[in-house]
This record gives C-alpha cells, structure tokens and sequence, in this order.
C-alpha cells in the first residue's frame, strides 16, 4: 500500500506482438439481473447461478452461500447427489461448498480448469458489469453476497491467489461506489495521483485481486482432494438435464443457459487481455481508461468490451490499441486524460 508522498513504478509495456500475448474471453451478461432462484422441473431441484458478467469471480463465494443455503433449506443434506453444471468459477465454488454440506457432488462440464472462460478474467474484486433488479429485497440480497463474497476470499488469502490491493482511478468507480462501505471504503482523494508522469487528480479504492490461475486450481485440487468426480459433457437441452440421475441440479452454465434454458436474457460481452511480463515491483492496481492488474504469472492490461460478441478471438490490432491507450495514460497524456475523451466505443472508460 502506498502512501500519499510515495512516487509508484511505472509499468513497463513493452511486448513482442510475434510472440502473440493476447487471449478473449466471452462473459455471461444477463439483462436485467444475474439469475439465481431455484426451480422444478419434474422431480428435480434446480438451482440456477449465472448471468454475472464480468463479476463471476467477484461474487463467487456469496453466490455459493446463496446456493448453499437454497438446497440446505429444502431439506437436502448427508451424501445426496447433486450435479453441478459448468466449471467456471460459479459451478467450483458452488460444489466446494455443496460437499462441505455433506452432498455428493459431480460436476458436468465441456471443458475444465484452465480452459474455461474464468480462466480469461484479469481478477480485480469489484461488480463488473453485472445487473440486478431494483427494489430494497433485490438490493439487500445484492449487497448481502458482495459482503459474504468479500469475505470468503479475503479470509483465502494468498494460498488462493487473494491479495490486499489499492486501485487507483480516475475518477469515481462507478463498479466500487455500489458496493457497500463497510466491504469497499470511502476512497481516498488525490490531487496529484502518486505516479512519476500520471498526476491528474484521482482517487484509490482498497480492494482485492484473486489471481485466477492460482484461485481456480485450487479450486480444482480441493475438489479433487474431496474426490468430486469430474464429468465431461455438454448439454443442449433442458430435457437432456432432465434425464441425470441426480435429483438436485446446480445449473452454474453461463452462455449456455441461452439454448439449454431458452434464457433470451443473456448476452455475450467479449473481453480482450494483453500478458505483459510479471513486474513483482507493481504492487496496485489501475482503472479507468482501460485497467492494468499486476499478478505472479503477468501484468495484464484490458480495456474492451464488445457487447453481443461471442467470438472469443483476440484481435491482436485492438489489443495493441489497449496497449498504446493505457500506456498513454501512464505518460499522462491529455487527450486521455480529460473526463470524455473520444475513444472507440469498446474501449472501458471507467472500469
């Protein structure tokens, strides 16, 4: 953490674009609200955990309570079995907790920690794009699992790939100002940014980081450990879920929700990432024109968001542009710095 005198390193950009350090992921955005309610549907307990957007990792742990609590409160404990859909970050935090419980979980899934779309996510705890519906119930349930998700990754620590950080901004994080105060403080004003040539006015929010390649295979090795069984299969349908032998179903699918669950509601949001070599002195984060989030495997550098996009593609032109953008920022160059600088449309403002 830094002080207010302290001058913070400046990143070092430099890439090989041979070498072609770009990936893209595909998050689940739902309009509206992220969906997590339970259902029936024939004999079967459905419990359904997606459409979170960009805040999957975010809002993990408190969406695994929520689950958690839905499947205890019918009355399901001691060996039952249940299917967990998906083995994105939503379906593995949901099954570690479903066998804390005393279920016998087996998890269904295409694809695998690390070749998931979690795996693609910078890792910054803050809402990201994620939607829910007004109302003082909505917005109590909203906040109670931003504060159990806040929780339960900070008490992970970094066995877990979670680290205290300082994100440092612009200007007001529209992400951080909704969440409560007593998880995400009042953050702290600068006149001067505390960095070499960056010295607009600004402000830093402390939050976490959750490195996913850390997070999500530990995810994988305690459930392994706890002798989870892992089963690859990808559904079309809601009567081919329908038809598993489990009588409770965890559906944690993601974009796959759209043909399984006839969910019109989900939209893809493509993001892209550059992976910049690890620099272990950059110890904050940036948000704002674009973001830059310093972990143990690379600096990675995003800053695009193409909405109804699910081609999951880098397109290494845009992600040079991401580069050249929050490089500027670090330099402090004006035309990026003014509050509506003229920037391509997918190109994140205020992260």
């Amino acid at each position: 953490m830094a002080g207010a005198s302290m001058i913070l390193p400046t990143p070092d950009f430099s890439f090989d674009p041979n070498a072609r350090p770009f990936i893209a992921g595909v998050r689940p955005h739902r309009a509206k609200s992220y969906r997590l309610e339970p259902e029936t549907i024939g004999d079967k307990l459905v419990v359904h955990n997606y459409g979170h957007g960009g805040a999957g990792i975010t809002m993990s742990w408190g969406c695994a309570q929520e689950v958690r609590d839905i499947i205890s409160g019918h009355g399901f404990t001691d060996h039952q079995p249940v299917a967990v859909l998906g083995s994105g970050v939503m379906g593995m935090t949901a099954a570690a907790l479903l066998t804390e419980l005393g279920l016998a979980v087996k998890i269904y899934a295409k694809s695998f920690p690390p070749h998931t779309t979690s795996n693609v996510a910078g890792g910054q705890w803050a809402p990201s794009l994620v939607e829910h519906e007004p109302g003082a119930k909505a917005i109590e349930k909203f906040n109670r699992i931003l504060r159990r998700a806040f929780a339960a990754h900070s008490s992970n620590g970094k066995q877990y790939g979670v680290s205290q950080r300082l994100n440092y901004t612009l200007h007001r994080s529209d992400n951080f100002d909704r969440v409560p105060r007593d998880v995400i403080p009042e953050p702290t004003f600068f006149q001067h940014l505390p960095f070499a040539h960056l010295t607009a006015s600004g402000y830093a929010y402390a939050t976490l980081l959750v490195e996913p390649p850390i997070f999500l295979a530990r995810l994988k090795a305690d459930l392994e450990a706890a002798e989870v069984e892992f089963v690859q299969r990808e559904f079309s349908s809601a009567a081919e879920v329908a038809e598993l032998p489990e009588a409770i179903v965890v559906n944690c699918t993601g974009l796959g929700s759209r043909q399984i669950w006839q969910d019109k509601l989900l939209q893809p949001i493509k993001g892209q990432l550059v992976l910049l070599k690890p620099q272990p002195e950059l110890q904050y984060l940036y948000s704002s024109k674009g973001y830059l989030f310093p972990r143990q495997d690379h600096v990675v550098v995003g800053g695009t968001e193409e909405r109804g996009v699910d081609d999951d593609t880098p397109d290494p032109h845009m992600c040079a542009q991401v580069i050249a953008n929050v490089k500027s920022v670090f330099v402090g160059a004006p035309h990026l710095l003014a509050p509506r600088a003229a920037l391509p449309d997918w190109f994140i403002q205020n992260k």
